[in-house]
């Protein structure tokens, strides 16, 4: 017997529709596949010009078939370019996998491909349906108490964020004037990355590195490389309780988003008892759109929703709000170059 059903065409509209669909889906591939080229080091065998695969995979300790494959890929992403004889070259795109450049990205798609990272994301369902962090739940502790416990991912992780930070750097040194200021205290400010080229590019301006004692172990030795380091002091602490008085500016790059609401006002209200009245504070982050403007910092939102319990990304007036609680008042918000925004406070009235 003959099928008589009638066949539906697609409209060109819902064929369109699928395909986008289908790419869209694919994202997730290529992320994995670009995690899996900066692991290896790939962008840096390449550096000196195209190389056959073969050659590649000695080099880097990949299975050659396997690794031709995940390039072949790579190159209709814009990481590589395919040449004859399964020679493969860097592209302009792929040269921010190179470890040694300015703003190398290699540490940050390292992470988002590693199971502790992935893991996280693939329980995003649970999480949207309860509003609870899915790496708590995957991993039996939250981000920082796991990270305490796994110093293998922890050093990914720092790794990704000195990544992330190294490209932000040169936007927020062009998008403010710290020439008006005399000291400056990075809160939270890791092995000291950011001050150093933010005291680079003003000479006359001194530094304090603050952080937990784990984390700023490194930053002297890190700002004596940058040629800082004669005019930076490292102090440990907790930012919860205080930080150093003294500061003309109290500088936030990327920490409080980690927090709840309650947690980021304790924050602000320690730099606040800290600073003068002449004082300001500086938070260096995406901010979130007041209406359907697209931008990056929505999907980093999601990134904070599965990561941590109650961290998030923040449209200008919950910074306001925040600041007001912690007796700051918000004064303005300058875009940079790249996704970072820089949220300025003031002593309140």
């Amino acid at each position: 017997m003959v099928d008589e059903t009638p066949v539906t065409a697609c409209s060109p509209t819902e064929s369109l529709s699928s395909v986008t669909m289908v790419h869209l889906s694919m994202g997730v591939f290529v992320a994995q596949a670009i995690s899996v080229f900066a692991r290896l080091g790939v962008a840096d065998e390449l550096v000196e010009g195209p190389r056959q695969v073969e050659e590649i995979a000695q080099r880097v300790g990949a299975h050659g078939s396997a690794l031709y494959r995940l390039l072949r890929a790579l190159g209709d992403a814009g990481i590589v370019t395919e040449l004859r004889d399964r020679h493969f070259a860097l592209t302009p795109l792929g040269a921010v996998l190179r470890s040694d450049v300015p703003g190398s990205l290699r540490g940050w798609m390292t992470m988002v491909g590693m199971p502790f990272h992935r893991h996280a994301w693939t329980d995003l369902y649970t999480t949207v349906k309860t509003g609870e962090s899915a790496f708590d739940r995957v991993h039996g502790a939250a981000f920082f108490d796991y990270l305490a416990e796994h110093p293998g991912d922890a050093a990914v992780f720092d790794a990704a964020m000195t990544s992330l930070a190294t490209s932000d750097t040169v936007s927020i040194v062009a998008a403010y004037d710290f020439t008006r200021f005399g000291t400056i205290v990075d809160v939270g400010g890791g092995q000291g990355g950011l001050l150093a080229a933010v005291l680079s590019a003003n000479p006359y301006l001194h530094g304090v590195l603050f952080d937990v004692p784990a984390v700023v172990a490194g930053g002297a030795e890190e700002l004596s490389r940058a040629g800082v380091g004669d005019r930076c002091t490292v102090v440990s602490g907790d930012f919860f309780d205080a930080v150093p008085a003294g500061g003309d500016a109290y500088l936030l790059s990327d920490i409080i988003h980690d927090w709840d609401d309650e947690g980021a006002v304790k924050i602000l209200t320690a730099c606040r008892a800290a600073m003068a009245d002449t004082g300001c504070v500086l938070i260096a982050e995406m901010v979130l759109p007041e209406d359907t403007t697209p931008s990056m910092a929505k999907l980093l939102d999601v990134e904070m929703l599965v990561l941590t319990s109650a961290g998030r990304q923040r449209t200008e007036t919950e910074f306001r709000a925040l600041c007001d609680q912690a007796g700051l008042r918000l004064t303005r918000v300058l875009p940079s170059s790249g996704p970072v925004s820089l949220v300025e406070a003031v002593a309140g009235d």
